[in-house]
């Protein structure tokens, strides 16, 4: 008897703490999702700058000469040449195909870099003092905020915020009281800044005002679950 008594206490022990495991709490899961539209402040210009020539000394002096044009132009309009930051330069040889296979061409020397400029309000006349030199290509031009982390952490905060005021809402519709956090799960978060690979310069008539930057885009979702009580 004692034996069957044991038998059945060990095969109801594994199903009792499996019981015991579930969780048999109420609860709720919502998502929440915010968009915040921010100004940008702050402007990258990405470009390069090249020389071409038939040896490798001229090509370099090229771009040494080309370089220094763009920082006496940047301080002869008014720009602090600090806004500039170059890179190494690098060079090789420059090849043309033909018929007859590769040609060898000439030399090139360039070097890429950075323009940053808080002061968008400028932004044409800098696009145009870039344009002026044609041994300078500009690759990409984007437009940042300089609270971008703030942003970020906001429209995360404002996202939880619309997830506990949808489950809320939810809880009281069904008689009863949201309680304390089960989870907290933050799903997509996209920030979307201006980017533009081709930069379109026009004379604008006089009168017309520079046209407004696009906002910057942050967006976030949270998904909360909440016991309900």
């Amino acid at each position: 008897m004692k034996s069957v008594l044991f038998l059945v206490a060990v095969f109801l022990f594994p199903s009792f703490m499996c019981a015991q495991s579930i969780d048999t709490r109420r609860y709720i899961e919502v998502d929440g999702t915010a968009k915040l539209l921010a100004e940008p402040d702050l402007g990258r210009w990405s470009i390069q700058i090249r020389g071409e020539a038939a040896t490798l000394a001229e090509a370099s002096a090229s771009l040494e000469s080309s370089g220094q044009s763009l920082i006496d132009a940047l301080d002869g309009e008014g720009f602090d040449p600090s806004i500039l930051r170059l890179s190494a330069i690098s060079s090789g040889r420059i090849y043309e195909s033909t018929r007859e296979g590769r040609v060898m061409k000439g030399y090139y020397a360039e070097r890429s870099a950075v323009l940053e400029l808080k002061d968008l309000l400028k932004r044409q006349s800098l696009e145009s003092l870039l344009l002026h030199d044609d041994q300078v290509e500009i690759r990409n031009v984007s437009t940042e905020s300089t609270e971008h982390e703030e942003l970020r952490r906001q429209v995360l905060l404002n996202a939880a915020a619309a997830a506990k005021s949808k489950a809320k809402a939810l809880a009281e519709t069904l008689d009863a009281k949201l309680g304390p956090v089960l989870s907290i799960e933050q799903g997509n978060a996209e920030f979307r800044f201006q980017t533009s690979n081709m930069v379109n310069i026009a004379a604008s008539a006089p009168g017309i005002e520079e046209a407004e930057l696009e906002k910057l885009t942050y967006q976030a979702t949270v998904k909360v679950k909440f016991e309900l009580q």
